[in-house]
């Protein structure tokens, strides 16, 4: 077993980095030590400029990002952080407990970083970590940006879930690429690179399951968050949601938001689902770029 986990951790490492040739700026990589794990982080753009901090969808890593990078590394200081606990560069060597140390684990990464008061933006699961983060450490933070997150403002469909379990059951073929039309719809096409990365995750994923020595992959399941706490998160956020979402009902979504969140701007893009930062990289960057830089 521990041979079949090493031989999946070489094929997801390798994957990981052939993922990174699609990084179309200068980038640079380093490793924080946290109380949780060794955090990898993914560095764009000048450090003259605001900081921006990232944070990718449940199992994508933060390689997802490289059809947005471009545009938004020309405005800010990136910081692409790889969940603590998901699959990807990050070592988990002990799980958060909860929401509060989800937090505390992201609030040790931006003082390793050295970072001040930067705006965070995150895409599903790294949504529903960006809000979290800003509810328990609001004066770290500047402004939010939350892509289709994962559920934070309404549950999940039931559909979302036999999706997520087939994928770990069975992540070949015909399988995972019904999960990736599901996700896109046929609106856009996964680089094979990717893809490919993806799938070793997957792999990855269950192998460290089934392999209880290894703390690669212990994600912390995204909640929803009560009225009383979404009134409590006081700075500017923009939320962004696709209407061909699936994982929810997207107007719902918003309804919700706009009743509750005190400083919120939202909008729903016209046929875009859950994937926005993949399928629509220029749409998504000039939403994050104006809000960050409006006052």
């Amino acid at each position: 077993m521990k041979q079949a986990f090493k031989e999946c951790y070489q094929d997801y490492y390798k994957s990981y980095n052939e993922c990174l040739s699609l990084w179309p700026v200068s980038y640079t990589t380093l490793d924080v030590s946290t109380t949780f794990g060794e955090t990898h982080v993914i560095r764009s753009g000048s450090t003259d400029k605001p900081p921006l901090i990232l944070l990718h969808g449940m199992g994508f890593s933060s390689t997802m990002w490289y059809p947005n990078i471009a545009g938004l590394s020309s405005e800010f200081s990136i910081y692409c952080i790889d969940i603590i606990g998901d699959t990807n560069r990050s070592v988990c060597n002990r799980k958060p407990a909860n929401r509060a140390e989800l937090a505390r684990w992201l609030l040790e990464v931006i003082n390793a970083l050295q970072i001040e008061k930067p705006s965070i933006a995150g895409l599903s699961y790294g949504g529903f970590i960006t809000l979290n983060f800003a509810y328990h450490y609001p004066e770290y933070v500047n402004k939010v940006i939350l892509l289709c997150p994962a559920a934070t403002i309404k549950p999940f469909k039931l559909q979302f879930f036999i999706r997520i379990f087939s994928l770990m059951l069975f992540s070949k073929g015909k399988v995972l690429q019904s999960f990736m039309d599901w996700m896109f719809g046929g609106r856009y096409e996964v680089n094979p690179l990717f893809l490919q990365q993806f799938e070793a995750g997957v792999k990855l994923r269950r192998s460290s399951k089934a392999d209880r020595s290894k703390s690669h992959s212990k994600s912390i399941w995204p909640t929803v968050f009560t009225n009383v706490e979404l009134q409590e998160i006081k700075m500017s956020v923009l939320l962004l949601v696709g209407d061909k979402e699936e994982i929810y009902n997207p107007r719902k979504v918003i309804a919700r938001a706009k009743k509750w969140i005190p400083r919120i701007q939202t909008h729903l893009i016209p046929n875009v689902g859950h994937g926005m930062s993949m399928e629509q990289p220029e749409i998504t960057n000039n939403y994050i770029i104006n809000f960050i830089s409006n006052t």
